[in-house]
């Protein structure tokens, strides 16, 4: 398996846990706004959102791991946004955890994914930003020094 692959695989990994523990506090949080007497839930609601999760986080595909314009980088971060709003709009309506036509309920929902796609996008970006400093340096050094590998 080449490096390149390992650290996509280990990104999913971790926008996977990161996506399911924002998924699960929104839903804590969904359930007090709208059910604030309590609701029983069913065990498949955690099914659901470990698959939710999951396929949320192959939407990290749609950015590619080489150099891309800026202005491409923000058209694929919105169409990533609207992938995850589509795809946890799509699973509430499909898993019957809201009702489409009431538009508080709607957009408590969108509130809430925005809130867990701006925190998962800002830890992913600052790890991005650490390793290019990363790798910016070891190239610095490379090049004062003039021999040695650069080893990652």
């Amino acid at each position: 398996m080449t490096e390149s692959m390992k650290k996509r695989i280990t990104e999913l990994l971790l926008t996977f846990c990161m996506v399911t523990t924002g998924s699960v506090f929104v839903c804590a949080v969904y359930n007090n706004v709208f059910w604030p007497q309590g609701t029983f839930l069913e065990s498949d609601i955690l099914w659901q959102l470990l698959a939710l999760a999951l396929v949320c986080s192959l939407g990290n595909f749609i950015h590619p791991y080489r150099e891309i314009s800026r202005r491409r980088a923000v058209v694929n971060k919105v169409l990533h946004y609207l992938y995850i709003n589509v795809v946890v709009i799509g699973s509430g309506y499909l898993f019957a955890w809201m009702d489409i036509g009431n538009l508080f309920m709607l957009a408590v929902m969108v509130l809430g994914i925005a809130v867990v796609f701006v925190a998962v996008s800002s830890v992913i970006w600052g790890l991005h930003k650490r390793e290019s400093e990363n790798l910016n340096r070891k190239l610095k050094e490379y090049q004062r020094t003039g021999t040695g590998m650069i080893k990652q």
